[in-house]
């Protein structure tokens, strides 16, 4: 019969579950991986795998016990990089679409919003427009790729 104690179990899931936390964390605020047009399954299944293959090019990451108060602390913390960087790359896309609000309502085309849902909020037609290009620019100079090589280059700060 196979046997492990919590001390081995958290040395073998503790290396893979930081960098998990961390790119769910971003996951949870980042532009393109952030929309609601990707099933959470799939957004978690992916970033499973992210965490996977990073923990491969990682250092030696902490062994912190389950039920002791540390890890509590350790989750934070790598959910709140997680989501720092997510929201940083969000703040670009923000200016963007606040950018189409403001031709929208210096051309007049501001009466044509619409309820999108999306993003759960009124915007405007130019508004959207403006935040689609700016997503499809994001994906076309790989600014995807380069979120992710950042949240894993963050573990080695």
């Amino acid at each position: 019969m196979l046997t492990f104690d919590e001390a081995q179990l958290a040395a073998w899931v503790t290396p893979w579950l930081w960098p998990f936390l961390r790119v769910l964390g971003l996951f949870t605020a980042a532009p393109v991986f952030s929309s609601r047009a990707i099933p959470v399954r799939a957004r978690v299944g992916l970033a499973a795998v992210i965490a996977l293959g990073a923990q491969a090019t990682l250092g030696a990451q902490p062994v912190i016990a389950f039920d002791d108060a540390l890890a509590l602390g350790a989750l934070v913390q790598q959910v709140a990089i997680g989501l720092a960087l997510g929201f940083t790359a969000r703040l670009v896309f923000a200016a963007v679409e606040f950018a189409g609000e403001l031709v929208g309502l210096q051309m007049g085309l501001n009466f044509a919003s619409f309820f999108d849902p999306i993003s759960n909020a009124q915007a405007s037609a130019v508004s959207r427009f403006f935040g689609n290009v700016a997503m499809l620019v994001f994906i076309v100079i790989n600014g995807h790729l380069t979120v992710l090589m950042a949240v894993i280059k963050s573990f080695e700060v």
